[in-house]
C-alpha cells in the first residue's frame, strides 16, 4: 500500500491537471450550481478575448504604419515602374501590333513599340506617388482591431476551443503530463518521510 503513494499521487496531480484545463472550455454555456454560477473561462471571456487580439494585431503585428511603410518606399515604386513597364510591353506587342499592324506612315515595328512604351511609362509614373497616396489613404480608412473583433466574438465555441487547441495543444498537454510527474514525486517524498519517521506500519 505505501508504495502505491507515488502512483496515486501522479494520478491526482494528472486528473485536476486535466479538469483545470476543460475548465477552460466547458461548460460552454452558463450552469447554475446551486450555490453558484460557472461557465468555461475562454466561452465566458471570449469577448475580452476578441477586444485584446484586435488590439495586439492592429498595434503590434499588423500595423497599418508598417504596412504604408512597406508599400510606399522608393523601392516599391521602382519595382511598380518595372513592372508597368512589362505590361505595357506586352500590350503594345501583343495586342496593339496585331490590330493596328501600321499607324499613318509609320509600321508598328519592335523600334516604334519601344518608343510607345517609353511615352506611355513616363505619363503613367506620374500617377504612380497619386497612387500611392490614394492607396495610404484608403488604407486608413481600415479598422483591423475592429475587424479583428469582430471575427474573433463571433466565433462559435467549438471553432473557438478549436482555435485555441491548435495553438495550444502541446503546451496543454505538457501541464497534464507535468501535474501527473510532480504528483508522481510529492507521493515519493511522503513515501520516504513516512519510511524515515517509522510511521508506516506494515
Amino acid at each position: 500500500m505505501l508504495y502505491l503513494i507515488p502512483f496515486i499521487s501522479a494520478g491526482i496531480g494528472w486528473f485536476t491537471n486535466y479538469l483545470a484545463i476543460k475548465m477552460l472550455f466547458y461548460p460552454k454555456e452558463e450552469k447554475n450550481f446551486i450555490l453558484f454560477r460557472f461557465q468555461g473561462i475562454f466561452p465566458k471571456r471570449q469577448e475580452v478575448l476578441a477586444a485584446r487580439l484586435g488590439k495586439i494585431v492592429a498595434e503590434e503585428l499588423f500595423s497599418l504604419d508598417i504596412i504604408k511603410q512597406r508599400i510606399d518606399n522608393p523601392n516599391s515604386r521602382q519595382e511598380i515602374k518595372k513592372t508597368l513597364e512589362i505590361e505595357v510591353l506586352i500590350y503594345l506587342r501583343e495586342r496593339v501590333k496585331p490590330k493596328i499592324p501600321v499607324v499613318g506612315n509609320y509600321v508598328m515595328n519592335d523600334k516604334r513599340i519601344e518608343q510607345l512604351k517609353d511615352i506611355i511609362c513616363k505619363e503613367i509614373e506620374v500617377f504612380i506617388p497619386r497612387m500611392m497616396e490614394e492607396f495610404s489613404y484608403r488604407l486608413d480608412q481600415v479598422d483591423i482591431e475592429k475587424i479583428v473583433y469582430r471575427k474573433v466574438a463571433s466565433f462559435s465555441n467549438e471553432k473557438l476551443e478549436a482555435l485555441l487547441m491548435g495553438v495550444l495543444q502541446k503546451e496543454l498537454k505538457f501541464i497534464e503530463i507535468a501535474g501527473a510527474v510532480l504528483g508522481f514525486f510529492i507521493g515519493l517524498v511522503q513515501v520516504l518521510l513516512l519510511l524515515l519517521s517509522g510511521q508506516f506500519v506494515g
